[in-house]
């Protein structure tokens, strides 16, 4: 889900969507952008049959459509943010374990920093109807979950049907399973523990290092990030990372030729569920009113 932003207008009951990313620290601003990230995982053959950034933004658009004719109903407007879905991930992908230097240097295996976001505040007028914190606002009956819910069971009750997804999501999962027992894989992977055990790490696999430390806490200790460092060290002597998405790339493609039909079937789904998306958008209240919550 986008994160919208969320405040209030003077007493008017204005709701501002349901949170706000907020450059919060100068962290998030150091996480990069397409051009500078390792996305591993979206670079993989069966991730051209997801959802595009544009078809995410008019599902975005359809929810919010529905939340503000919700949200009509109570005499209360409802403006969320003009949010875009990004075309990528803004940290590294840890599909193969750590990627980036930069991170490991600072974060070890922690997640780098996201945005922060700030909820809408309970003082809000509007918030009992979005929330569904209250039973009733003015009269009216507030839906179970407040608009919000609302708008999210209505999505789910009138969009089209997509079953053809659990086709690329078993490509996706199985993929990644059949990979780790590639011979490719197995050879670069004990080249990159040898290189570890000379550095005085001995791990059996870059999927072992994460375990050793409680990535639960803030902080980040000296040896997490050494572990780290030499972990990303050994990867680029190996050159294990593009090995590994090399060979996951290879099953992936094979998967997806025996699954042709359901495939072309997701796809043409997913352009019946974006145009729906847009119908949803341009009459939103008619949509909202097909479910009294």
């Amino acid at each position: 889900m986008l994160l919208v932003s969320a405040c209030s207008e003077g007493g008017s009951g204005i709701a501002r969507g349901q949170a706000r990313d907020v450059a919060g620290s100068s962290d998030a601003g150091t996480q990069g952008s397409r051009g500078d990230t390792k996305d591993f995982t979206h670079a993989l053959p069966i991730a051209a049959y997801e959802y595009s950034a544009a078809q995410e933004r008019l599902i975005a658009k359809a929810r919010d459509g529905l939340t503000r004719a919700c949200m009509r109903r109570f005499g209360l407007d409802y403006h969320p943010a003009d949010a875009a879905v990004p075309e990528a991930p803004t940290s590294s992908d840890r599909r193969y374990g750590i990627s980036d230097p930069r991170e490991a240097e600072r974060y070890g295996y922690h997640l780098a920093p996201s945005p922060r976001t700030v909820p809408v505040a309970s003082t809000d007028p509007s918030y009992p109807v979005l929330y569904g914190t209250a039973a009733t606002y003015h009269g009216k009956e507030v839906p179970k979950g407040g608009c919000g819910a609302e708008a999210v069971r209505t999505w789910e009750k009138q969009r089209p049907a997509t079953e053809a997804a659990d086709v690329a999501r078993d490509i996706a999962i199985n993929g990644f399973n059949k990979s780790l027992s590639d011979p490719s894989v197995i050879k670069a992977t004990r080249a990159w523990a040898s290189c570890m055990k000379g550095q005085g790490f001995p791990y059996p696999s870059p999927l072992s290092p994460p375990h050793d430390f409680d990535l639960d806490t803030p902080s980040v200790s000296d040896e997490e990030r050494k572990v780290a460092v030499a972990d990303l060290s050994c990867k680029e002597r190996t050159d294990l990372l593009k090995i590994w998405s090399g060979a996951e790339s290879r099953i992936q493609r094979a998967d997806i030729e025996a699954n042709k039909g359901r495939l072309a079937r997701l796809s043409e789904e997913h352009r019946e569920v974006a145009e729906f998306a847009r119908s949803i958008s341009q009459e939103p209240s008619e949509a909202s009113r097909s479910d009294g919550g």
